[in-house]
């Protein structure tokens, strides 16, 4: 029964992130050039619901749900996070953006995969002996001062969805659901299923084809990988926003350039935005708050100081360059 519940919880994740157009790229967009705020929300409004829900519930189960821990490397994670920014803004998506992008039938974004499994396979051959281990438990994993910290900005968060004049006015339903299907869900899979999302199912294998490692994904993780695709295709078609989109050169070549960065990225801090977003932070990790700032904050700079948005598409909100 487990099973099936976690692969329909991965469709309904696939289908809230294409439906809402989810993209870190695309909420810096937002913010440089809109200077507004919902896309971002979004995003904290899924961590505030993982923090809300699914980490209580890890602490009734501690056997079958498993928080994410965390590693005192700030360095690395900082670093990590800078290269994961760069190249998302080389991708024009992080990995949330990408398969969105996918999802609607972008073909461009295919080198990007290749690129991420090439720079996670580079990655943890090149750093073998200085990559960070993750053996520290997050602030979170357990009841306490932190974990109460953590509820009450949570809270305030989601209280923010609710009652921000913004997001009632533009979308006043569709941000607050979607925020909280990929939460629970997204956060839900996290600590049930290892390995359970696209990109860690295609760097596992890439390990796996070089050798690195004894074993690729699990067959459950193969499955939630597929019902999320599906999920998001669904998405897309139900929108009227599937279209098969042949890939260019050049920007077939930037994708392949940011996936590269972002497989590094994952490797070094470790973990991608989506493992940070909906396991890492809402967990207290500080090496995913570190590496999820830094993602951030390096997008938004080079957005500003060199926009790379011709043409950019995602959530049926376009923009071009000026």
């Amino acid at each position: 029964m487990i099973p099936v519940v976690v692969i329909v919880t991965a469709f309904l994740v696939g289908f809230a992130m294409k439906y809402g157009g989810l993209c870190t790229y695309a909420a810096a967009l937002q913010i440089v050039r809109e200077q507004r705020f919902e896309r971002l929300l979004a995003f904290l409004g899924a961590a505030a619901w993982v923090a809300l829900v699914v980490i209580p519930l890890a602490w009734q189960w501690p056997g079958e749900l498993r928080l994410g821990s965390t590693h005192h490397q700030w360095g690395m994670a900082l670093t990590g996070g800078m290269v994961l920014g760069v190249g998302a803004w080389l991708n024009r998506g992080c990995v949330f953006g990408t398969f969105v992008q996918l999802t609607g039938g972008n073909l461009t974004y295919v080198a990007t995969l290749l690129g991420l499994v090439a720079g996670a396979v580079a990655a943890r051959i090149a750093l073998v002996d200085q990559l960070p281990v993750k053996d520290q438990t997050a602030l979170a994993a357990k009841p306490g001062l932190w974990a109460l910290a953590g509820g009450v900005l949570a809270v305030a968060i989601v209280m923010t969805l609710v009652f921000d004049p913004s997001v009632r006015k533009r979308r006043p339903v569709s941000v607050l659901l979607i925020a909280m299907v990929l939460g629970i869900g997204g956060g839900g899979l996290f600590v049930t299923v290892d390995g359970w999302d696209f990109a860690a199912v295609l760097i596992q294998s890439g390990y796996h084809a070089w050798q690195l490692v004894p074993s690729g994904p699990t067959a459950l993780a193969v499955y939630c990988t597929l019902s999320m695709v599906a999920g998001g295709v669904v998405a897309a078609i139900s929108q009227n926003r599937f279209a098969w989109k042949t890939p260019g050169f050049f920007p077939s070549l930037s994708s392949l350039a940011g996936g590269a960065l972002m497989g590094v990225a994952t490797v070094i801090i470790p973990g991608g935005n989506d493992g940070l977003l909906l396991s890492g932070v809402p967990a207290l990790a500080p090496h995913a708050w570190l590496g999820y700032l830094s993602m951030l904050v390096s997008m938004l700079v080079l957005l500003v100081m060199a926009p790379n948005d011709r043409g950019f598409s995602i959530g049926g909100q376009k923009h071009s360059s000026r």
